[in-house]
């Protein structure tokens, strides 16, 4: 019996040697790293956040990155709905057919950078298209031939434009000054006829088949509206843009 009393002493105290002594620095170690983490959390919690990054025209607008870019000449107030409305209507032309080739502007309303100052017309099967096209006062047409034979473009109204030969494949742009009508010529082919309107303000549309126009975000004021079609008499009319669409309508003859 003392024989195996001894020998179970002998192996607990080998099982105890084999376990590591726990030192003041290892009991404190997980105290420490806890320390520590809250220090640098600390730290960090009470550093300065960097600005958010503004671009430069959110600075020249006077407002911070994310926030809606006022719109020129609104005295830096975020544009919304009631600073512009909707014009739309209707025009009646005697013929009818040609309900669907007029078009409505503004005479007196301002010219937008951008708005209405690029358009195009291709020479395509031995006809303009579109046949009728408008643009602002101050913008420039490209005149793009995509027949396979040359093409010549000019205009006998306003002063007269010529642009000479366009070769397949090729553009010529020109740019229109003087608002008004444009009747669209092609000496080399007499069976060509379209028409250029230049409106003298940036808010004009044309019609679509049923005679049908929208001119869109239109500046609250006062302004006198027309409406044209080709070799028909030009009608015109006040209107007041009040912040609700306006609806309007035209009849146009000889």
């Amino acid at each position: 019996m003392k024989s195996i009393q001894f020998l179970l002493l002998c192996a607990v105290g080998v099982a105890c040697e084999g376990e590591p002594p726990k030192t003041a620095e290892s009991a404190n170690a997980a105290p420490e790293v806890l320390a520590t983490a809250s220090a640098e959390e600390a730290e960090t919690a009470q550093a300065p956040t960097a600005p958010a990054p503004t671009c430069c025209q959110c600075q020249c607008a006077g407002q911070d990155a994310g926030a809606p870019i006022a719109l020129a000449g609104d005295g830096g107030a975020i544009a919304n709905a009631s600073d512009a409305a909707d014009i739309s209507g209707d025009v009646t032309t005697t013929p009818a057919y040609l309900r669907g080739a007029s078009v409505v502007y503004l005479t007196d309303a301002p010219l937008v950078p951008d708005r209405g100052m690029r358009a195009r017309v291709s020479n395509h099967n031995m006809g303009f298209a579109p046949l009728l096209q408008v643009i602002a006062a101050g913008g420039s047409i490209s005149f793009l031939n995509d027949d396979p034979f040359p093409h010549n473009v000019f205009s006998p109204d306003h002063g007269r434009f010529d642009l000479g030969l366009v070769q397949p494949g090729h553009a010529i742009t020109h740019k229109f000054e003087k608002a008004g009508a444009y009747t669209l010529l092609c000496n080399l082919h007499p069976n060509m006829l379209g028409w250029i309107v230049v409106a003298p303000s940036s808010y004009f549309a044309k019609t679509d088949a049923r005679g049908h126009f929208v001119i869109k975000d239109v500046p609250l004021g006062k302004y006198t509206i027309e409406a044209w079609a080709p070799r028909l008499q030009t009608a015109s009319q006040p209107i007041e843009v009040t912040g609700k669409e306006t609806k309007l309508e035209f009849e146009l003859h000889r």
